[in-house]
């Protein structure tokens, strides 16, 4: 019961497009249909009591149940053209018994979509289109043939068995319709993974190209988008924002002393830091090197109350790289955004007010430089 219970929550996720059919399970299911409509025409034909097509189309059961292992061991190619050749020489050999009128030609034609939807979802062939085009070419042929060819038997059969003819005919055009449903409701599922797989590559790379692989942080062209957004809404709306220019001290004789790998842990370190101090409409990014941009959506008292409580969590914090313990410290500059600065200026600002942090004692926020009026 447990068994059966997951096999439903597995159907129900590949409709829902949460789990997909692989090659593998997709050329299995379609063997076991083949054979299970094998078993039914054997059934069929001794009803008949035409022992050599019964006998045929057991063999045929027997055949594509055991073709399941081919399919588990990834030979697809191979059961396309097995499945293309039996279905035709069967629809040949029940043509020659009985003519077309019990519809088993349907099964022909059934191959033209089949071979589509098959040759170019089984991700095995160079050239799925002409290998298509080659089994519709031979399938139509077929059909063909069994429209023409003349043969009078199937109302000899209908005098000798009319419920079973007519179960026969009914079976078989029932047997199309569900194959072309199933291979509608295939076709549906792989275009919707193809479309959930085509998006979430799509997220990768946009997040490929918007976030700095190392610290996780947006990098400098998201930063960019959002500045210029910003800018935009202070002029539009007065919403006043910071910016906030980081740099973590001494930063070069940590790599240059204990190698990059510890840089690198230094970089994660204040970026994790940095980013559990973020208020909702906050945004940081990795500028470059060892620089951190922070966006603030506030005033520069704001700003300056932020970076503060950012340098304080960093001073607490201590990176461990072969046995060492690495006290790291940074230093902030803080700058205003103006309507009439261009964003470049009010960037230059902040690590104007950076540098002079750097050169007046480091580990501090500066949001004005003494005895300079900033332009």
């Amino acid at each position: 019961m447990e068994q059966i219970k997951i096999y439903l929550n597995y159907i129900k996720d590949i409709i829902n497009g949460e789990e997909y059919l692989s090659d593998r399970e997709k050329f299995s299911l379609i063997l076991h249909i083949c054979a299970i409509s094998h078993l039914l025409f054997a059934i069929l034909f001794l009803g008949f009591g035409n022992i050599l097509l019964m006998l045929y189309n057991l063999l045929s059961f027997l055949v594509y149940e055991s073709m399941v292992t081919m399919a588990k061991n990834k030979k697809f190619k191979l059961i396309i053209f097995a499945i293309s050749v039996e279905v035709n020489f069967f629809v040949i050999l029940t043509t020659l018994a009985y003519g077309s009128k019990l519809y088993y030609n349907l099964f022909s034609f059934l191959l033209v979509p089949a071979s589509f939807y098959i040759t170019y979802t089984a991700k095995k062939y160079k050239h799925p289109f002409a290998v298509s085009v080659l089994i519709s070419a031979i399938s139509m042929a077929v059909y063909i043939f069994s429209i023409v060819f003349p043969n009078d038997n199937y109302q000899t059969l209908y005098d000798y068995s009319p419920a079973l003819t007519i179960i026969t005919v009914v079976s078989n055009i029932a047997i199309t319709f569900i194959l072309l449903g199933i291979f509608s409701f295939m076709y549906t599922l792989e275009m919707r993974n193809s479309s959930a797989t085509l998006e979430n590559r799509t997220r990768q790379l946009k997040q490929l190209s918007s976030v700095d692989p190392l610290t996780k942080l947006a990098n400098r062209r998201s930063m960019t988008e959002k500045l210029n957004i910003s800018m935009h809404l202070l002029k539009k709306d007065k919403k006043t924002f910071s910016v906030i220019m980081g740099d973590i001290d001494d930063f070069k004789k940590v790599n240059d002393t204990y190698g990059h790998d510890c840089g690198d842990k230094v970089l994660v370190m204040v970026a994790d830091t940095i980013s559990s101090q973020m208020r909702d409409g906050d945004f940081v990014c990795r500028w470059g090197g060892e620089e951190i941009l922070i966006l603030v959506n506030g005033n520069i008292e704001a700003a300056k109350s932020l970076a503060e409580r950012i340098l304080a969590k960093i001073c607490q914090n201590v990176v461990t790289h072969e046995n060492k313990n690495i006290k790291v410290t940074m230093t902030f500059g803080v700058a205003q955004a103006n309507e009439s600065f261009r964003i470049e200026d009010f960037i230059q600002q902040a690590d104007n007010r950076l540098y002079y942090g750097k050169t007046h004692g480091k580990c501090q926020v500066v949001a004005e430089i003494p005895n300079i009026i900033n332009s």
